[in-house]
């Protein structure tokens, strides 16, 4: 009887484990380690986007992302339409991740910020976004507290309780 109990109480005790959402399993657990920055690039003189579908200012393919130890992220690109023009089509890049298991461990306690640099091509001066963030873990995965996004000092965005944030660039 003894051991019937006990195989009830550690079932019950795993199952309290499991990621549930109102009722059910969790769809989509967030995991900060698929965190990313979602960027809009501008050109400061002209206004116009730096990787447009026709006749962009800068080849997509040539932006490279690197965090503070020269790693080169991950960078990808979406199609969509210009908020100002349906007719254009721009660029958004992602980049991440954002959350590295290896050097951010003490995010789940304070409030860390990292640089990551941008190269638009190889023969220009790099670009600095900064990304101040707390973690926290969820009976789920994990996600940022708090993720604050920042561009020459200026704050670009700010969210809760999410893995990713939303910016414009404006390039000098």
């Amino acid at each position: 009887m003894n051991k019937f109990i006990y195989l009830i109480t550690l079932f019950i005790a795993l199952m309290s484990n499991a990621c549930y959402k109102s009722g059910g399993k969790c769809e989509e657990p967030l995991d900060i380690k698929d965190s990313e920055i979602v960027v809009v690039f501008k050109d400061k003189t002209t206004n116009k986007y730096l990787y447009t579908e026709v006749s962009p200012l800068y080849n997509k393919d040539s932006l490279k992302v690197f965090d503070e130890r020269g790693r080169s992220l991950l960078v990808a690109n979406l199609l969509r339409s210009a908020p100002n023009n349906q007719n254009e089509g721009i660029y958004v890049i992602g980049f991440g991740r954002i959350f590295s298991p290896e050097t951010d461990e003490s995010s789940f306690r304070s409030e860390i910020c990292k640089d990551f640099i941008v190269k638009y091509a190889f023969n220009e001066p790099a670009d600095t976004i900064t990304a101040c963030f707390k973690s926290e873990k969820t009976k789920c995965g994990s996600r940022f507290q708090t993720l604050k996004v920042y561009h020459e000092g200026q704050l670009l965005d700010s969210v809760n309780n999410q893995i990713s944030a939303h910016i414009t660039v404006i390039k000098n």
